[in-house]
């Protein structure tokens, strides 16, 4: 039997300052003075010092006992006053140390959420390691809540459960860089699901066409310089703005949301070199053109396709979104709550109703695009424009929103969108209002 001072151990100053019930911890002294110790204290050798790993709370409790003037005993012995049986972490056999080192790292105060999630992972495995030893059932997430956190209830159970599921992927950058446990864990679901939709995107191929709609997943400006003319009523798109949003503050693109296009002020200038002059080429003889845009850009965007041969509206659209956050200048404001809508003609195509040029619509939940429209906006835009079997195009796609708004207006839409990502989930699009339509009969 190993026996220390009890003055003679050191607690670190790391340790988490946990609160003590003094008369819990009189009551665990009497039990120790009655039925003795059962379970030495776990000590680390740090140069000359004895640290300890685990045991605070028997500490504590025979610290009492000791300026109480009693006793205790440990496996049938008395031991001297003063005195306190020890274990070095080093005598330990594997389990036994690592549950003595996790309670050691899980006490520490202040530890990040990374440590902390990683702590309750390693305690999650050791855990069902000691249940397989003695033939029992591994521990549920409610059990390893209840060790953690004290609860198995609602929201304790949820953040263990998140905690033990984000530990397996620290080693991805953009999850370790996560600022909480909450934002690493929506990263890894958008993750995810963005693998699914790249995958979904690659079974279907590079081109998909269900009835009305086609999806193409390819360089839009290749595409329109080669395809045949005169196909569509209305172009709606939401190309690049040229106001460098790929630099924008979301981890670089990394963070859920974030921007995974070029947003440069070259590529800007190439897109809209194309895009005037292929968007009137590819429309019909009458048609309308709907572009989103920056307001800074809109000047140089007037022109290039007034050139082109558009007549472009003088003022552009503005699209209201009342619930917009970003902050251009966050130290002085104010929050930006409007987005701009280019609007031209070709011909005399005139529109199907007379609407204002103010439009409140409100976001969609998104899906895994950072510049992603309302399908309600598209929408209302397409009714301005488009009848029954109309054809409309969207070359810069994103997630499609143009495939459930043309739906609902039974409108032919053909969308081009590079990222495989984002083509998977506009095929998505397509698909749902497809069973959608066969649930209604339609």
């Amino acid at each position: 039997m190993k026996l220390i001072h009890v003055d003679a151990i050191k607690v670190a100053p790391d340790r988490q300052r946990r609160i003590f019930d003094e008369g819990k911890l009189r009551e665990f002294g009497e039990i120790i003075e009655a039925q003795g110790l059962l379970h030495p204290i776990v000590l680390r050798v740090v140069g000359d010092d004895y640290v300890l790993v685990a045991g605070e709370r028997r500490l504590r409790a025979i610290r009492d006992l000791y300026e109480l003037g009693r006793q205790f005993s440990h496996d049938g012995q008395t031991i001297a006053e003063h005195s306190i049986p020890y274990t070095l972490l080093s005598d330990l056999d594997p389990l036994a140390a690592e549950e003595a080192e996790l309670s050691e790292n899980i006490n520490r105060e202040a530890l990040t959420w990374q440590e902390r999630a990683q702590a309750h992972s390693r305690l999650a495995a050791l855990r069902t390691a000691q249940a397989l030893a003695a033939g029992a059932p591994p521990p549920r997430v409610a059990d390893i809540s209840l060790e953690v956190r004290g609860s198995s209830e609602g929201i304790y159970q949820e953040n263990t459960r998140r905690e033990l599921i984000v530990a397996k992927h620290l080693s991805n950058p953009a999850i370790k860089a996560a600022k909480t446990v909450d934002e690493a864990f929506k990263i890894l679901r958008r993750a995810e699901t963005n693998a699914k939709h790249r995958e979904l995107g690659a079974q279907v191929g590079r081109t998909f066409t269900a009835d009305f709609h086609q999806a193409l997943n390819e360089d839009s400006l290749r595409w329109m310089e080669r395809a045949e003319p005169g196909q569509f009523d209305c172009i709606l798109t939401d190309p690049p703005y040229g106001m460098g949003a790929d630099e924008f503050g979301d981890s670089g693109g990394l963070a859920a949301g974030g921007h995974g296009y070029e947003d440069s002020l070259e590529n800007f200038q190439e897109i809209l070199s194309v895009l005037a002059m292929q968007s009137w080429r590819l429309t019909k003889t009458q048609a309308h053109l709907y572009c989103f845009c920056d307001l800074d850009q809109f000047p140089m965007m007037k022109q290039a396709f007034s050139i082109a041969g558009w007549t472009v509206f003088r003022t552009p659209l503005i699209w209201y979104k009342r619930s917009g956050m970003r902050a251009p200048w966050p130290e002085w404001g104010p929050q930006r709550k409007f987005e701009t809508i280019l609007y031209a003609i070709k011909g005399k195509r005139p529109v199907l109703k007379m609407l204002g040029d103010v439009l409140d619509y409100a976001p969609d939940a998104n899906l895994g695009h950072a510049a992603q429209k309302p399908v309600a906006l598209f929408q209302d835009l397409l009714s301005r424009t488009c009848l029954p079997g109309n054809a409309v195009l969207d070359p810069f796609m994103g997630t499609g929103a143009i495939f459930p708004a043309a739906h609902g207006l039974k409108v032919r839409a053909t969308g081009i969108e590079l990222d495989q990502a984002s083509y998977g989930i506009a095929i998505k699009r397509i698909t749902d209002a497809q069973e959608i339509d066969a649930a209604l009969g339609l």
